[in-house]
């Protein structure tokens, strides 16, 4: 019976902490969704309208809906309910059984932090890959469009232009925009809904540009053309940055991580050489410590090595 408490604490409390390290990592798109409101909101609408659509969209950007646009830009095709079943299956299901049928309690708890962790870890890597990249198009992407408004075509067209000749992940989400505008969605949305997904500053800085545009006019050729250069020189200077601190962030990642991946390890190869951190009182004080020491050397790495720009 203790074992399966054991157990069942440790499941949640491990779904907690990746929830939580989730809920971090969106801490700057949600920022970003403040300054998007008050740019794509129109100022004609009443006070009672303004109420009723944030609450369709509160409504409507659920949990589910986020992590189906995490699924979405990481290139996953599978939907929220999907994934959900996979990581309670990967981080509950699986470990408990193992217990019932014996397994030593490290071991389940090992399960338990490996089945939470892997899913959530293969999406976010997947994701951070093409976010990067997408990043680097950007540029190129630019260069088409203002090539394509050169040539009298529509904004939208552009974008299509863009979607067929570059490859993905930027040309399916461009294909996205073009295709949500084509079925009534107004740009000024679209655009709103892109930069949500992506959190990406330099492509906020372009829809920005656009929409403002739209609302005051000028030539958007000549906007996007020192938009490009001026995201040329930033990740330029992100290079750079990235370069300069290489060392210092890898040297950081692998001494936080090495304590955990030792844990872990051991928790598979010899259960009974760490089963007191689990089963005495001292052991889990010990644990308890370690994790929030742990917890606090990995945010000030990341504060240092993080600069804005």
């Amino acid at each position: 019976m203790m074992k399966m408490i054991v157990v069942a604490v440790s499941g949640v409390a491990a779904f907690f902490v990746f929830y939580l390290l989730a809920m971090l990592r969106t801490r700057s798109a949600r920022a970003m969704d403040t300054r998007l409101k008050a740019l794509f909101e129109t100022g004609a609408e009443s006070v009672g309208t303004r109420r009723a659509r944030n609450k369709r969209e509160r409504v409507r950007l659920r949990r589910l809906d986020r992590i189906a646009d995490e699924l979405y830009v990481a290139g996953v095709a599978l939907r929220a309910e999907e994934f959900i079943t996979i990581w309670v299956v990967t981080g509950a299901i699986i470990p408990a059984s193992a217990l019932f049928l014996g397994a030593p309690t490290s071991l389940s708890i090992g399960m338990v932090i490996v089945g939470a962790a892997a899913p959530i870890a293969f999406v976010t890597i997947k994701r951070n890959r093409r976010l990067n990249l997408l990043g680097k198009q950007l540029s190129d992407a630019l260069n088409i469009i203002v090539n394509a408004l050169r040539a009298g075509l529509s904004f939208q067209t552009a974008l299509k232009n863009v979607a067929d000749e570059m490859e993905e992940p930027i040309s399916r989400e461009f294909m996205r925009v073009y295709r949500e505008t084509q079925l009534g969605m107004p740009l000024e949305n679209s655009l709103n809904r892109l930069v949500q997904r992506t959190a990406n500053q330099d492509l906020e800085l372009v829809c920005s540009a656009v929409v403002i545009q739209r609302q005051i006019g000028g030539n958007l050729a000549v906007i996007l053309e020192n938009i490009s250069e001026t995201i040329d020189q930033r990740i330029k200077l992100r290079g750079e940055i990235k370069t300069m601190t290489a060392a210092g962030t890898l040297s950081g990642y692998i001494i936080g991580a090495l304590p955990v991946f030792i844990v872990v390890l051991l928790m598979f190869i010899n259960p009974g050489y760490i089963d007191m951190f689990f089963t005495t009182e001292t052991g889990r004080i010990m644990l308890m410590i370690s994790v929030v020491l742990e917890a606090i050397g990995f945010s000030i790495v990341r504060k240092i090595v993080n600069i804005k720009l």
